[in-house]
């Protein structure tokens, strides 16, 4: 099968996209014939060893992924053969990572794909769908009626953030670095948007709640 690997750290030009042996399942496992994938900031990381992580060689980089299920190892499965399927957490802590035509994952790591969405939608929203819910849902226990800030709005967590907490019923302030994005930020939710280039945050931030924000989700690193 073709993979996109790296065999040490270093610049994007220590991606090898070559022929590696297959992978079969073992138990507890499914195989997953990949249809899409996306590239998320600590795919990078990993790659360049800015965050230092313990791994097999050569190391198939990626974290998530979309596909349909083509072979399920011993044991009880909730899946079937040809069952859609998407995931993430992949490619960290030793786990090989998504960037490739096949990959074995652990079945508590697999989700079904409705069938009104897309592979490549689903794949591009895995990671930072997932961080979102867990930390507004799992973390934060946000409640409707509830204001939350979240800066950058218009990012990958933070649309997502912005997204979730409207739906479920919150007052949500985000920032924007020019009209356009702030523009993006309302339409997908966003109650307020402050232009963090023209406008003072803090000011803002006092202006539009006066008694503080029940909920901080910081997005930037």
């Amino acid at each position: 099968m073709k993979a996109a690997f790296i065999q040490e750290t270093g610049e994007p030009d220590v991606i090898q996209y070559e022929n590696l042996p297959n992978p079969s399942p073992s138990r507890g496992q499914l195989l997953i014939e990949v249809e899409a994938v996306s590239v998320n900031p600590i795919d990078t990381y990993i790659r360049s060893g800015k965050i230092p992580m313990e791994k097999p060689l050569p190391f198939i980089l990626g974290c998530d992924f979309a596909g349909k299920v083509i072979q399920c190892g011993e044991g009880n499965s909730q899946f079937k053969l040809g069952d859609r399927v998407w995931g993430s957490n992949q490619g960290l802590l030793g786990r090989q990572g998504t960037f490739a035509e096949q990959i074995v994952i652990d079945e508590q790591w697999a989700y079904p794909t409705p069938d009104s969405v897309s592979s490549e939608d689903i794949a591009s929203i895995s990671l930072v769908g997932i961080t979102a819910h867990l930390g507004l849902f799992a973390e934060a226990q946000l409640q409707p009626g509830q204001t939350l800030f979240v800066p950058g709005g218009s990012g990958g967590v933070g649309s997502m953030v912005v997204q979730m907490a409207k739906i479920a019923g919150a007052h949500v302030i985000t920032t924007a670095g020019n009209s356009a994005k702030a523009e993006a930020c309302r339409t997908i939710g966003a109650d307020e948007v402050i232009l963090y280039r023209e406008q003072c945050l803090e000011n803002e931030l006092k202006k539009l709640a006066p008694e503080g924000v029940s909920v901080l989700w910081e997005t930037l690193r």
